[in-house]
């Protein structure tokens, strides 16, 4: 008796619904681009009891005939790919005509269409069963999906809790109600309406929707456009910046996508903006041709592969990079909280519990620290100095090489005029402006002075001394192995590192800027980055060597200052390209308007 036989139909659907059909919210995404497909321009969706129970899918689309309506539920049956060439220039959402065979393989299906000429169809399937009805002749198509998973209890004990496949099938309607501003959107969970969008076609209408009014306005619109590649959308304020990668959201030719090269380029983008462990506000729509994309690389196409994909990065990083220096946005203060973030609707996307499974959200690796033993020095070394000028004595000052262009657009966004009145705690400057009063980060404000000043002088040139008593440090020797491989990068900052030895390395060469009393603390730290990163960029690098000196360079907290001391480091922050935020993303200045002062004290008017 032969051994490999032919699977039926039935078992060989069930084995391609664990691929396509992975919780509730990947039913919701199969059922919607259908509806979609079908350029319906209402979609209402119903889920309860977090999909388990039911979910229920209507749209006023093309609808389809008797033939069709049967048709649907056959293994790669479709009406979007009729022949190979077909397969490299997809424009629809679906395809591969596995989503509705997957659904009636581990649910109960009821389908009710109609195209509008005809008696409407009404299809049952249960166990692999169907019966034929005739149904409404309303135009449109309505799906009921009841007892997801029913004959697979495995699949149906690994889902998560309600909160969870809630927040996840909120994602996915999100996304596509973003994908496609021109359609509207009701999303309801247990008949509750959750978001309701117009179908304007307007994209801050629908982010205003989801997301409250308060963000919304905290958006700034970006637009690129050449002969082969188009770009728009909004990027949030800096102040937007959340703990996950949720909210950066890429739409390809209207399908939300992750593209590994572009998040990244959207993150470097703003690294001069936000803390490194937090993540933008982004919402991105890129337009290409549709040859130079494949969707067919991932069962339920939340990845996709982009031919220009480099040329697509580059001018992602340098759209936002330069819309962010053009409005430098200044930080607004949040005394009061919108009721929309109160609201249960919001918090199952931003909720705490860490159950929250996001399409968007990696974890990142967390920095190894490596163990570095510093040998004891002989006694008459340690009385030796070496005399080394301090930040404060420089004063040579270099221009940036930025063109005349450049240097233009980071000067479009006006900055506020503003009289110091005094300093809280000796650490902040108060000021008042023409609408409300701000408060500066003295610390923070000078450390982004220091940062712009150290970094065209580094641009222009290196300056580095020799040490009179070099800096020796022993190494692990499995970390030994790996510095060996990347002991130029230290070079291009400015430090020259030998091998001495089996498991020694010898620093007898530091930028001019180092302290002499930071050499050991820092460059251990240099050393710990340079062996414990996957990845090493020489830009981060040295941004990274930069920020931390002009970190120490920098007037510290509960350091007093007079009214002219002050004049000086808001005249100095204001000639910054940032002057909102200090090398490691924290702002430098914070506004309090004069509305929300009179909210405040319950002004009347207000």
């Amino acid at each position: 008796m032969a051994k490999i036989q032919v699977m039926d139909s039935h078992l060989a659907n069930m084995i391609a619904a664990g691929e396509v059909i992975e919780r509730p919210s990947s039913v919701v995404k199969e059922l919607v681009e259908n509806s979609i497909d079908a350029e319906s321009k209402h979609i209402e969706v119903r889920v309860y009891e977090a999909g388990r129970k039911k979910i229920i899918v209507n749209d006023d689309g093309c609808g389809m005939a008797k033939d069709d309506a049967i048709l649907a539920f056959k293994r790669h049956a479709s009406s979007k790919l009729l022949n190979e060439r077909d397969l490299f220039r997809i424009k629809t959402m679906g395809f591969r005509g596995e989503a509705l065979p997957s659904i009636s393989s581990v649910s109960k299906v009821t389908l009710i269409t109609s195209d509008g000429d005809s008696v409407g169809t009404k299809i049952t399937i249960e166990n692999d069963k169907m019966k034929i009805e005739e149904g409404s002749q309303r135009k449109g198509t309505q799906f009921i999906v009841e007892e997801l998973f029913y004959n697979t209890p495995v699949r149906l004990k690994f889902l998560k809790t309600d909160v969870t496949e809630n927040a996840n099938t909120l994602e996915v309607m999100q996304r596509l109600s973003l994908s496609r501003p021109d359609i509207s959107f009701d999303f309801y969970i247990d008949n509750r309406l959750i978001f309701k969008t117009t179908g304007r076609g307007d994209l801050l209408e629908v982010i205003s929707r989801i997301y409250s009014n308060d963000v919304a306005k905290k958006m700034i619109p970006v637009f690129y456009e050449n002969y082969e590649l188009k770009i728009d959308g909004y990027i949030g304020k800096p102040e937007l910046s959340k703990s996950n990668r949720y909210f950066m959201i890429t739409i390809l030719n209207n399908r939300a996508v992750y593209i590994p090269k572009v998040q990244k380029a959207i993150i470097d983008a703003y690294s001069d903006f936000i803390f490194n462990s937090r993540y933008p506000f982004v919402i991105l729509n890129i337009e290409v041709d549709h040859s130079l994309v494949d969707v067919n690389v991932h069962p339920s196409k939340k990845e996709i592969r982009l031919s220009n994909e480099e040329k697509v990065t580059d001018v992602v990083y340098q759209l936002i990079k330069d819309k962010l220096l053009e409005k430098k946005p200044i930080t607004e203060a949040s005394i009061y909280k919108s009721n929309s973030e109160n609201s249960n609707d919001l918090k199952l996307h931003d909720s705490s519990t860490q159950e929250t499974i996001s399409l968007l959200l990696e974890d990142d690796k967390p920095l190894k620290k490596v163990e570095i033993n510093r040998p004891t020095l002989d006694k008459t070394s340690e009385n030796i100095k070496v005399e080394l000028p301090e930040m404060e004595n420089f004063d040579v000052e270099i221009k940036p090489k930025i063109s005349e262009e450049k240097q233009e657009v980071h000067n479009i966004a006006k900055m506020p005029l503003l009289i110091p009145l005094c300093q809280i705690h000796d650490t902040y400057i108060v000021c008042q402006g023409e609408d409300g009063f701000y408060i500066i980060d003295q610390h923070a404000a000078q450390e982004r002075v220091n940062y712009e000043r150290l970094n065209r002088e580094l641009n222009q040139n290196i300056h580095c001394c020799e040490l009179l008593v070099p800096l020796v440090f022993n190494i692990n020797p499995s970390d030994m192995i790996r510095l060996k491989e990347r002991i130029n990068l230290f070079k291009e900052i400015g430090f020259n590192v030998e091998l001495f030895g089996l498991n020694t390395i010898k620093i007898d060469q530091v930028p001019l800027f180092i302290k002499e009393n930071d050499e050991e603390i820092y460059v251990e730290e240099l050393i710990n980055q340079v062996i414990s990163k996957d990845k090493i960029d020489i830009e981060k690098l040295r941004k990274h060597v930069i920020s931390t000196f002009a970190c120490k360079a920098s007037i510290k907290a509960n350091h007093h200052l007079s009214i002219k001391e002050m004049e000086d480091v808001i005249k100095q922050l204001f000639e910054c390209d940032n002057p909102t935020c200090c090398p490691h993303g924290r702002p430098t200045i914070v506004h309090f308007s004069k509305y929300d002062i009179e909210k405040m004290f319950k002004r009347s008017g207000i």
